[in-house]
């Protein structure tokens, strides 16, 4: 084979290497996913670890963020005034969610589906660690669809590698030298775990 024929497509793929993001997150789906109509759904604020009310804006606006540009669908951010005389959305002891406040906002925002995130773990000081999950909720049945989960820990090698290749990726909005800020910034943190749930879907 002519070596000037291969070599500008291994020096392509050389350069590609870096910008592959390790997997941190996990994520099932229901068998039939495929056979739901999903594109408008709403987003509703974190549940589960207690958040101030400026980390829950921060961290739904990742969320967003992240959901409206990998996952393909129109998101729409539901808060404190749109829930109202909503009841809480929030799972039972047994992990199950109640059908009657989720088909109530689906009737009154037009949506397919919608999205609870659930903070399971949380530190914002150095160094920084977020546990977050995310259910895709049927606007028909009240059922989990789909489900995805991320641990990150700062101080664990996988996670800051994964925060270096995103930075130098297309999909991230750090610069090359500027990566290590994600490790002290809370909101870049949770757009970063937001980035790996929303690339599931």
């Amino acid at each position: 084979m002519n070596a000037r024929w291969w070599l500008p497509w291994l020096v392509l793929a050389g350069c590609a290497a870096p910008r592959q993001i390790p997997a941190l997150a996990h994520a099932r789906m229901v068998s039939d996913f495929e056979t739901y109509e999903l594109h408008r759904v709403g987003l509703l604020p974190a549940v589960g670890v207690k958040l101030t009310e400026q980390q829950e804006e921060d961290l739904q606006a990742a969320c967003l963020a992240e959901f409206s540009a990998h996952a393909n669908l129109e998101v729409v951010r539901l808060g404190e005034t749109e829930l109202e005389a909503i009841p809480s959305i929030e799972p039972h002891r047994l992990g199950s969610y109640s059908a009657a406040p989720i088909l109530a906002l689906a009737r009154r925002y037009r949506l397919d589906a919608l999205l609870v995130p659930t903070v399971t773990d949380l530190q914002v000081h150095s160094p920084q660690r977020l546990g977050l999950s995310m259910d895709l909720l049927s606007a028909e049945t009240g059922q989990a669809l789909w489900t995805a989960s991320v641990q990150l820990d700062a101080a664990q090698a996988a996670t800051r590698k994964g925060i270096e290749s995103w930075a130098r990726s297309e999909g991230g909005d750090l610069d090359d030298h500027s990566w290590e800020v994600t490790l002290l910034s809370p909101k870049r943190f949770a757009r970063f775990a937001a980035f790996h749930l929303a690339s599931l879907l």
